[in-house]
């Protein structure tokens, strides 16, 4: 009896070994499939319910980002902002598309075959419409201004766009069962498990051993760089799109003259300032109708003088709502360009000066948009388009409501006005623009805008500041050049130079004196200060400076600009 009993333990210590094996067995087999043997499961690529999109390379993860309507390829509104062309526009209020480009301004309406084009009917095979409440427009008129080819691909039912580019980089695979994966490696799923020896493959990107590629029916996977036999074929391709040719100045010495009137036909004349901006027009209502104090004697006299014009357009500063609503409105735009191209056409301007402040942090892509829309047209008749805008990082009014980096892309030019560090309602007063202050806020914008596009803004007006016996500080008034000589003259004052204060190199005079228990305060913006500030602008390769405004200047100022802007910084 014990001898049965230890052969039946014998064989159940041999059953459990033997178990034990096998299951060992099969987990060094399932690790050996895991790490060596390619997985073969597949991947679905395609959707069945509607129509794909690759664009580049990369399929598309939008649903529905594509229609096909009469063999017009239409796009999704949003596919297009995100992967062909950022600046792209829709104002929703007028159901408008609007496409910019350095000379084209496009204004595309829903359900419409007419569009417009630099001011000139467009006609359209197929119009934007609306499906399912998605908004898809045509894109055939606009492949050379995007640079980009289209084709549908009916059997597989995708939409293959691509940039055009100076070479293709083609292949083909060497053996007959080589396979399209979704990642860079033997364990990912297979998209095409046998890729066709003759099909031509598209190469994007090649990994070390993977190859990242499209086949020619708009798949787009990884396949092992050795079983590719690649090839470069050089593309002879014509781009319709050139950038119009305009006459810009190679330096910029501006100055704004205030005109009130269209009475005003006096130009003052300072040698080699070569562009002046006279305050000609504003936007007065919320339809984008401007005011005007333009005259043909004025004009006259400014070229007669040597003067490039740059007639300067603003916004009423105080009334923040109403230009809101014009750049909102893609009618309203349209409107305040028409006028400055009508303006421009019966007084000759070289150019436009755009100046809109105060504004609200809402209106900041608006802003770029009115200049996108606004740059085609006036380069069409040759103007050339720039805009002021504050310091980085400031007030939202008068800083953060400019995006910086997309105005410094559109115009020709961008004037900083690197003033104001202390506000004329600042509760303790002080310079209007110290030099360290003006260097600091200038690195921060040549950040976002190229330096060959950047014009210095230069104060020319200094401000008297009162403090009363009580504290209060207040500001007293505003002082020309030539008032502040006189000033100094008749209080017998000796200015002193400022090298520091408050943490900031200053680079002016200052002055006080006291009357009737007041004591008053000033920061001299004068010569001296002027010509370290244009020296600033040599120093970091600016495209030119800039003065606020000719009325507060002198002569003496003006030389001093030019001689600090022509300074050899080599």
């Amino acid at each position: 009896m014990k001898k049965i009993w230890k052969f039946i333990f014998l064989f159940l210590i041999i059953s459990v070994l033997s178990a034990t094996v096998l299951i060992a067995f099969d987990a060094t087999l399932d690790y050996i499939k895991d790490k060596y043997l390619p997985n073969q499961k597949t991947a679905k690529y395609f959707s069945d319910e509607y129509t794909d999109l690759v664009i580049n390379f990369s399929k598309v993860n939008y649903e529905k980002p594509v229609r096909i309507v009469n063999g017009e390829i239409l796009l999704r509104y949003e596919v297009i902002k995100e992967f062909i062309d950022p600046y792209i526009y829709y104002d929703e209020t007028r159901a408008k598309v609007i496409i910019t480009t350095k000379d084209k301004v496009i204004y595309i309406t829903e359900n419409s075959l007419i569009a417009e084009l630099n001011k000139k009917d467009l006609k359209l095979d197929t119009a934007s419409i609306r499906y399912e409440g998605i908004l898809y427009v045509p894109i055939s008129p606009f492949l050379y201004m995007w640079n980009i080819n289209a084709k549908y691909i009916e059997q597989t039912d995708v939409v293959i766009i691509e940039s055009y580019r100076n070479y293709d980089y083609t292949a083909t695979v060497n053996i007959s069962d080589a396979q399209l994966r979704k990642g860079p490696s033997i364990k990912e799923p297979v998209y095409i498990s046998n890729i066709p020896m003759d099909h031509l493959l598209y190469i994007n990107k090649i990994f070390g051993e993977w190859t990242y590629l499209m086949t020619y029916d708009g798949f787009t996977g990884y396949v092992e760089t050795k079983h590719l036999d690649i090839q470069i074929k050089a593309n002879e391709v014509e781009i319709e799109y050139k950038e119009k040719e305009l006459f810009l100045p190679d330096y910029v010495i501006l100055s704004w003259h205030y005109v009130h009137s269209s009475l005003v036909t006096s130009v003052p004349y300072y040698a080699d300032v070569n562009v002046i901006s006279p305050t000609f027009f504003t936007v007065i209502d919320e339809k984008g109708t401007i005011s005007s104090s333009a005259s043909l004697k004025y004009m006259e006299n400014a070229h007669k003088r040597g003067y490039t014009v740059w007639p300067l357009i603003n916004n009423i500063f105080a009334n923040r709502g109403q230009i809101s609503t014009v750049l909102a409105d893609s009618d309203a735009r349209r409107h305040v360009i028409d006028q400055i191209l009508a303006y421009a056409y019966i007084y000759k301007f070289d150019g436009i000066n755009v100046d809109f402040e105060n504004l609200y942090l809402s209106d900041k892509e608006n802003l770029t948009q009115f200049i996108r829309e606004l740059v085609p047209l006036a380069h069409q008749m040759n103007l050339a388009v720039s805009i002021d805008v504050g310091i980085p990082g400031g007030s939202e009014g008068y800083s953060l409501c400019y995006d910086h980096e997309q105005l410094g892309k559109a115009a020709d030019y961008v004037m900083v006005m690197t003033y104001d560090q202390f506000w004329s309602t600042h509760e303790q007063g002080g310079s209007q623009a110290q030099l360290s202050w003006v260097e600091a806020n200038l690195i921060n914008t040549l950040k976002l805008i190229p330096n060959n596009k950047l014009v210095l803004g230069i104060p020319a007006y200094t401000r008297l500041w009162k403090t009363e016996n009580t504290g209060k500080v207040t500001l007293d008034k505003t002082l020309t050049a030539d008032q502040v000589v006189k000033l100094i003259g008749e209080k017998q004052l000796t200015p002193v130079w400022e090298e520091e204060r408050d943490g900031f190199i200053s680079g002016q005079y200052y002055i006080e004196f006291k009357e009737e228990g007041n004591l008053y305060r000033a920061w001299i913006e004068d010569d001296a200060s002027a010509r370290l500030k244009a020296k600033l602008a040599a120093e970091y390769d600016l495209r030119g400076v800039c003065i606020w405004m000719m009325s507060q200047t002198n002569k003496s100022v003006w030389e001093a600009i030019l001689e600090g802007f022509n300074i050899d910084t080599n």
